[in-house]
């Protein structure tokens, strides 16, 4: 990892690098090799100050309470820490059956969405399994970026990978990285998807790699393209439905309630009428 950001140096503005990028093993394994924050800071930040690169770490395992976070950390390319985001969703395919996998064996689910500014860009973070929850994307309407740092499995990879980052992209009306982890998993055998994917704001393929071997690819992103996409097409300006407090929702749910009421008296007048 630190080779490739030093490769990188001097071509981009922001490398990212997928889920499990420093430990991908056992849930044991993982567990084993979660380190404090201070201790990443000291790492990867040395690792970016040295290349003079900002990066994407997009899922390191994070010393917790009892078991570990799995954390999406960025650091400027002076070493700084930009931002942290602890995976929300787990993870469960077949949990309690052999091959099954039970991300809530091994992690902590974290509670706050996250994003960060970096060269006039508002960018927010998800980590694979996040990538089937359009509400979290929705905490961050407006964004200009998102990206899905991820290690799918083939099978749900080939299914649904491509067609949830678009979906993504084409909802919130901003560009996509989806970056995949790829090869196989030599301690539990699972074959990971890759196939690493940005998607502009009008659901269009900018870049996609393989699913067998490590590669990287150098992606522009036009700012123009997402304003000239959300001039056209402003459906991010016609939401009905915003983050609201309970109390909020509760009060309208009781107007709709009475609005349904109103329109069954209307529509059993209309039948008594027809009748």
């Amino acid at each position: 990892v630190r080779g490739a950001l030093e490769s990188l140096a001097g071509r981009c503005d922001l490398a990212v690098f997928p889920e499990n990028v420093l430990c991908l093993g056992r849930g044991a394994t993982i567990l084993a090799n979660a380190r404090s924050m201070s201790a990443l800071q000291a790492e990867l930040g040395g690792w970016c100050r040295d290349a003079g690169l900002a990066a994407v770490f997009g899922g390191v395992p994070v010393v917790a309470d009892t078991l570990a976070r799995n954390s999406s950390l960025v650091f400027a390319a002076d070493g700084r820490l930009l931002a942290r985001y602890d995976k929300m969703h787990l993870f469960q395919l077949h949990p309690g059956r052999p091959g099954g996998i039970d991300e809530s064996k091994v992690y902590e689910a974290g509670c706050v969405p996250t994003s960060f500014e970096f060269k006039g860009w508002t960018i927010g973070l998800s980590i694979c399994y996040d990538l089937r929850f359009p509400e979290l994307f929705r905490c961050h309407a407006g964004a200009d970026l998102f990206l899905c740092t991820a290690a799918f499995t083939r099978k749900t990879g080939q299914a649904h990978w491509e067609l949830l980052l678009r979906a993504r992209a084409v909802e919130n009306l901003c560009h996509v990285a989806g970056v995949g982890q790829c090869g196989t998993n030599a301690e539990t055998g699972t074959v990971h998807y890759g196939h690493s994917l940005v998607v502009d704001p009008w659901g269009e393929i900018l870049c996609r790699l393989g699913g067998t071997q490590a590669a990287w690819r150098t992606v522009f992103l036009d700012a123009g393209r997402t304003r000239r996409v959300r001039e056209a097409l402003p459906a991010l300006a016609h939401r009905r439905l915003h983050s609201q407090g309970f109390d909020d929702f509760d009060q309208g749910q009781e107007k709709r309630e009475d609005d349904r009421a109103d329109n069954h008296g209307q529509e059993a007048d209309h039948e008594r009428f027809d009748q």
